[in-house]
């Protein structure tokens, strides 16, 4: 995501707190007020216009900007609709946007819809949601093949959607191409190493160790970047979640061997001492600090979500890549981080609320996509429109062909954000990875633990439903 909408991963980790809520949440959303029975299509205007509310934590300036366009043409195609929003970074009156949903639908006076930052797998396991699938099926654009497959499958608890995703800013491999260009090493897209054991070659060409220190890297496995565990896992031919059984499957033998070719990388390329890594530079970020290795050069290859080609001002020349694959996987995948809009439970105008957010997440979306780089997660939205901005910074015609690489690579989607407990099992994940790398268990006992944990957490939250 875009400098214009930050990644917010405090509420991640905040989600884990009001999971408490869930029981509560189920029981009195069942006895909020719900739209009249019969209510079904198309609204009308023979009551007069109808209002609906929007919640949303933007508020930056571009968003004030864009977000208002997007409100009033869809208003222009309703007119018997009313958006009544604000653009303060949380909800009418202050506070928490999560905990004070969560506590209005408890209540029984919820928004009519909403913008979300976590999945909307993750509310509607508890109940917290309503389930979209008959307007869809009613729909004109938001329709359930109208989305990338897997992205759309963020939205579902036990065959039911929940919500639809606006974006999904998908993640690559970004490579620096003048360091390449230093070391001789004639490099594209289309030439770049499509195995680990590849790319680790081609890593090594970069690596430079002195007095036992990591001077200069190719790639450092991103173990930082957590967000990204369930597309490592696919790259292996594995899962870190079966949603279609509502298991964990973090142990798979796939995984283990994915966080042991991670380890013996660390060992074999940078010497193993993890620490010593660490101080070296920060590898888990391309944006600017005094030790962001990517950004300084002090990496040549770097994964990230396709928001930083706008977000920083690289100063050297690059150029993108897909993911490679790992020694038991058998293709390239792709991550991607969207922004979600739902109708939370008991709100009383559904279908005027689902015709809005449909509009937003599909054909307003193309408004939002020319001033902030969140690539659609709609299969109908144009090839030809592009972020200005990354227009600005490498011209049109670069622009389009990297918009098309992201947009196509969304067909590679991997199956992520699609548990009730993400926060947990990522946290979770880090750390029996972590203490892999720094030797303090095999990846055997530490895959194992981090299982048992991150499946009874899950089986805990199902049961407080």
């Amino acid at each position: 995501m875009g400098n214009d909408v930050k990644r917010n991963f405090i509420s991640r980790r905040h989600f884990l707190r009001l999971t408490g809520m869930a029981a509560g949440v189920t029981v009195l959303a069942a006895c909020a007020p719900s739209a009249p029975s019969g209510e079904t299509g198309a609204p009308t205007a023979a009551d007069g216009q109808v209002s609906i509310s929007w919640w949303n934590g933007f508020s930056t300036p571009t968003v004030q900007e864009i977000a208002p366009q997007i409100v009033g043409d869809f208003e222009r195609m309703h007119p018997n609709i009313k958006v009544d929003y604000e653009i303060s970074g949380g909800p009418p009156g202050g506070g928490n946007l999560t905990e004070v949903m969560l506590s209005r639908i408890a209540a029984g006076n919820p928004p009519d819809t909403i913008t979300l930052w976590d999945a909307p797998s993750q509310y509607g396991a508890l109940g917290a949601l309503t389930a979209i699938d008959d307007l869809m099926a009613q729909a004109t654009d938001a329709t359930p093949d109208a989305f990338y497959e897997n992205v759309l499958n963020t939205c579902k608890w036990q065959g039911q959607t929940y919500g639809l995703p606006a974006s999904a800013a998908a993640a690559g491999m970004f490579f620096n191409t003048d360091l390449f260009a230093e070391k001789g090493i004639a490099m594209t897209r289309d030439t770049f190493p499509t195995t680990w054991d590849e790319l680790r070659a081609l890593s090594d060409e970069f690596t430079v160790i002195e007095n036992g220190e990591v001077k200069q890297a190719g790639f450092m496995p991103p173990w930082n970047a957590a967000w990204l565990y369930p597309v490592w896992s696919v790259l292996n031919g594995s899962l870190i979640f079966d949603a279609a059984n509502s298991v964990y499957t973090v142990n798979s033998a796939e995984n283990i061997a994915w966080i042991e070719y991670w380890a013996n990388w660390l060992d074999g390329a940078y010497g193993g001492n993890f620490e010593q890594i660490n101080i070296a530079g920060n590898w888990g970020t391309a944006y600017p600090n005094e030790n962001s290795a990517f950004y300084n050069q002090l990496s040549s290859m770097f994964a990230d979500g396709g928001w930083i080609m706008t977000d920083i001002d690289f100063q050297f020349q690059w150029e993108v890549a897909k993911l490679p694959y790992g020694p038991t996987g058998t293709k390239t995948a792709s991550g991607y981080w969207p922004n979600w809009f739902a109708l939370p439970k008991g709100g009383v105008h559904p279908n005027e609320s689902f015709l809005f957010i449909e509009y937003f997440c599909t054909k307003g979306w193309e408004t939002w996509y020319k001033a902030i780089p969140d690539t659609p997660a709609w299969k109908g939205a144009s090839r030809d429109v592009v972020t200005q901005a990354l227009i600005d910074k490498v011209g049109e015609e670069r622009a389009l062909d990297l918009h098309r690489f992201f947009l196509d690579y969304l067909e590679d989607a991997a199956p992520m954000w699609d548990s009730p407990i993400n926060a947990f099992a990522s946290d979770t994940l880090q750390t029996a990875i972590t203490s892999v790398l720094g030797k303090a268990k095999s990846a055997q006992a530490a895959m194992d633990e981090a299982q048992a944990l991150i499946q009874a957490k899950l089986e805990e939250t199902l049961r407080a439903a």
